[in-house]
């Protein structure tokens, strides 16, 4: 069959390496199969495609079944996702298979949503914050809805304190997370902010294969 044939289930593997820890997600059609995480801090090069190896043979999959790729196309780590599209481009290019990349903000996005449906967290506003360096963070800025998140910003590049002067003024509390929060999170402290907990600060392949399975989806 042909990568495309409507015999063959959609296998993807999704990869998340913009971020301190690297994990990779497979899964079939709709469903996530299993995920791994990296042992470490910037283990990607040395464990992430042993990793993808090891999720497909637990599953009796093998590459060639792998249709879709989906990674992180930044903010983050240069390095981290150097490693995403090269291993990206070496599917596309042995295997056929096609490549979704997501912005890490809008991954990060959904780490806020899963958090809230699992906790009783009813925030109207998300943040997502990444360290840019030099006293500047990324950040994007979504509303949530019935239909779920929608960004009103671009991705910002800012100080903590503009981001609180011009977006943290309203009538609504923000839910903030990301790895920009590490060593910065009391820069972004104020009445109108909520700072999420740590275990949804980090990207992970879990949220960047929902962003892009729905990407993926329509085409």
């Amino acid at each position: 069959d042909s990568p495309d044939s409507p015999l063959r289930p959609n296998v993807s593997i999704a990869i998340e390496t913009s971020g301190r820890t690297g994990s990779a997600v497979i899964a079939r059609e709709d469903a996530i199969l299993d995920h791994a995480t990296l042992s470490g801090f910037q283990k990607h090069s040395s464990e992430l495609l042993p990793a993808i190896h090891s999720l497909l043979s637990r599953h009796g999959l093998s590459t060639k079944d792998v249709q879709h790729i989906y990674l992180p196309k930044g903010p983050g780590s240069f390095t981290g996702i150097r490693i995403a599209v090269t291993l990206a481009k070496m599917a596309a290019f042995a295997m056929g298979a096609k490549i979704v990349a997501v912005n890490t903000l809008d991954a990060l996005a959904h780490n806020a949503m899963y958090y809230m449906d699992n906790t009783n967290c009813d925030i109207q506003r998300i943040a997502t914050i990444l360290d840019a360096k030099k006293g500047y963070f990324y950040v994007a800025v979504f509303n949530k809805t019935i239909t779920g998140l929608h960004r009103i910003t671009k991705d910002l590049l800012i100080t903590p304190a503009a981001f609180l002067s011009d977006y943290c003024q309203g009538q609504y509390k923000t839910a903030l997370l990301g790895e920009g929060l590490v060593y910065y999170h009391k820069q972004f402290e104020h009445p109108n902010t909520v700072i999420l907990d740590k275990s949804c600060w980090p990207a992970n392949a879990v949220s960047v294969w929902h962003v892009a399975r729905l990407r993926a989806k329509q085409g």
